[in-house]
């Protein structure tokens, strides 16, 4: 009876040391006008810890995961014809992402485009999109897990 027990729960214990991975912190290296670092990491851990539960299991004591906001960059384009305006820009975010004692530097990319006749904007700029930003940052995240 005591063979029976073991050999049912034998599969159990084999599959259940899998590797857990815990988001110890997240950092930047970013000074931006618009943003504080407060800002630009908020959010980022529970991004990185939804992406990486898709695939591994998360614990308390798990294997380390750091992240660094490298850089933001957002290059704007434009177009003007008479009155009508066509304005995009681009926000790319690079991260380094530290798991397995290896370091992944991913990059993420997200635009946000405005069509317009006689728009009125801040200095010729579309404003920093905190939904374009935490799109890029998503997008990074994805790739450092793949």
């Amino acid at each position: 009876m005591k063979n029976l027990l073991i050999l049912l729960f034998w599969p159990t214990l084999l599959f259940a040391q899998d590797t857990c991975y815990t988001v110890e912190s997240v950092k930047s290296h970013v000074e931006m006008e618009e943003l504080t670092e407060r800002r630009i990491t908020f959010g980022i851990k529970q991004m990185m810890e939804d992406v990486i539960s898709d695939k591994y299991d998360l614990c308390m004591d798990g294997k380390p995961v750091e992240i660094i906001v490298h850089s933001i960059e957002a290059p704007q384009t434009g177009i003007q014809i008479g009155p009508w305006k066509k304005t995009k820009k681009e926000t790319i975010v690079t991260l380094l992402i530290s798991m397995d004692g290896k370091i992944i530097e991913v990059v993420g990319k997200a635009k946000s485009t405005v069509e317009s006749t006689f728009i009125d904007l801040q200095n010729e700029e579309l404003p920093f999109s905190k939904t374009t930003f935490a799109s890029a940052v998503k997008k990074a995240i994805e790739k450092s897990i793949k």
